[in-house]
């Protein structure tokens, strides 16, 4: 009997966090927005936008990167490519978004189909992290990482 109770137990907890993904508060969907706004400026080519979107004193260990990077670099890369490539399409998959006052963290899974240089296409899978934070009610990115799908 004890072992169905911790099955039961186990389960209503399981199915809690696995709704919390796709019921946001309205808290929760505001911060989603600006990650849904991340992407379209990105593949918009909107630099100014791009930039606007990240806080002063971030830091955060993008994919593509050796080692942390600060926002004066996300400021001097060519924008627009990933080494070569040129975003065409994002499909995003929320995992989740947890709200500590004027703290959000935000995790999804972002598939970007991209082409290359030679016109070939290639599609990229990441598991994605960004902290927000809000300043005078506005949400930037003051940290974040980003790491291949896992087969």
């Amino acid at each position: 009997m004890q072992n169905f109770v911790i099955t039961i137990v186990v389960a209503l907890l399981a199915a809690s966090c696995f709704g919390q993904e796709s019921k946001l508060t309205p808290e929760q969907d505001q911060v989603w927005k600006m990650e849904e706004q991340y992407w379209r400026v990105f593949k918009a080519l909107n630099r100014d936008g791009y930039i606007a979107l990240w806080e002063e004193n971030f830091v955060g260990w993008p994919i593509s990167f050796p080692a942390p990077i600060r926002k004066d670099k996300i400021r001097s890369e060519p924008f627009g490519t990933l080494q070569g490539l040129e975003l065409k399409n994002v499909q995003l998959e929320p995992k989740a978004v947890q709200i500590f006052n004027d703290v959000a963290i935000v995790y999804y899974i972002a598939i970007g189909t991209y082409v290359r240089k030679d016109g070939g296409i290639e599609v990229e899978s990441l598991r994605m992290s960004h902290t927000w934070r809000r300043t005078n009610g506005v949400w930037r990115i003051i940290g974040g990482m980003s790491a291949p799908v896992q087969p």
